[in-house]
């Protein structure tokens, strides 16, 4: 019989994936209204953090995406002139992914849509509820990236099916 601990995590699990479903839909819709498709307009947000610029790498893991993923969202952003690669110096290999004047035109114009759909959604919720879901979400996030045992139980789990 599941405790009540048991069903608080589920109930906990399932609103956090139905939130993300429906937040990636409406970003995406979002994103569509502007012209914009939303993964490459979520490399630009990192891209802003960053005035020096990223390379592919550091983008990967601020990304939490492959190498492949990003040559391919900096490779559309570069078609458009949002970005730029340039040669990072001392590295003759490595390439430096940096923001144009264009792409923070373009990040700018989303970002007043993106801030009013935020608004909308965080409309009544306190600071610090916000703080608190922050705080569990990283935290879960962390584990789910760092944490051995989850992914040993997700092998053998997989190779109990694979044998049934």
């Amino acid at each position: 019989m599941p405790t009540s601990r048991y069903s608080l995590q589920l109930k906990v699990v399932n609103s956090v994936s139905q939130a993300a479903r429906r937040w990636q839909q409406r970003s995406a819709e979002a994103y569509r209204g502007a012209g914009h498709a939303g993964a490459p307009m979520s490399l630009l947000y990192v891209l802003a953090d960053a005035r020096r610029g990223l390379t592919h790498s550091e983008i990967a893991e601020r990304m939490k995406i492959t190498g492949a993923s990003v040559t391919r969202l900096v490779d559309w952003l570069e078609d458009a002139g949002l970005v730029s690669r340039r040669r990072l110096i001392g590295d003759g290999r490595s390439r430096l992914v940096v923001m144009q004047e264009k792409g923070a035109t373009a990040l700018a114009a989303f970002d007043a849509l993106a801030a009013a759909m935020r608004n909308r959604v965080f409309d009544g919720v306190p600071d610090a509820e916000l703080a608190t879901a922050l705080k569990v979400l990283d935290t879960l996030a962390s584990r789910l990236m760092t944490d051995p045992g989850l992914r040993e139980a997700e092998e053998a789990a997989s190779e109990a099916a694979t044998e049934a």
